[in-house]
């Protein structure tokens, strides 16, 4: 079970993700769409929940598979994905699209050497994570931020 440390209260987050939401002006419609790709159903459940937090919407996948097909047909504002799915590797579907125009963040427990290979290609925080990484993180591309600069808040 992964665990993730919390530096503010709940109740702090929620204002803070309200006060941006209400400075963006974005209703549900217009919110941007992250897709969450991790087998772990608790760390699935946190991403949703940050990401919502912060405005977004998340759609949530389970393996390669199922968000491969889905970006067949529908494009997200950006990719959360695990390195270690039952059906391969989230950081090597990183690496085929480094190159696109949708933004990646892998969040991995693999070993250094495995995160270092990833952080070659996109960014890489590691598991257990810090909420704020992933605020930071969807905050700097979120459709209503002007500064879209690189994540400085990953190891890698």
């Amino acid at each position: 079970m992964p665990m993730h440390s919390n530096e503010t209260s709940p109740s702090r987050r929620r204002e803070r993700h309200a006060r941006q939401r209400h400075r963006c002006g974005l209703d549900r419609a217009e919110r941007p769409v992250v897709f969450v790709v991790d087998d772990d159903h608790l760390t699935q459940d946190l991403l949703r929940d940050v990401a919502h937090g912060c405005g977004w919407e998340a759609r949530v996948f389970a393996s390669l598979s199922d968000v491969r097909a889905t970006l067949a047909r529908s494009r997200p504002t950006l990719i959360i994905l695990d390195d270690d799915l039952p059906d391969g590797s989230g950081g090597d579907l990183a690496r085929e699209m480094r190159h696109g125009d949708i933004p990646l963040l892998v969040c991995t427990a693999a070993d250094l050497g495995r995160v270092e290979e990833i952080g070659e290609w996109v960014p890489v925080v590691t598991k257990p994570f810090r909420i704020g990484e992933i605020e930071a993180f969807l905050a700097a591309r979120a459709p209503c931020h002007e500064a879209r600069g690189p994540f400085r808040g990953a190891s890698g």
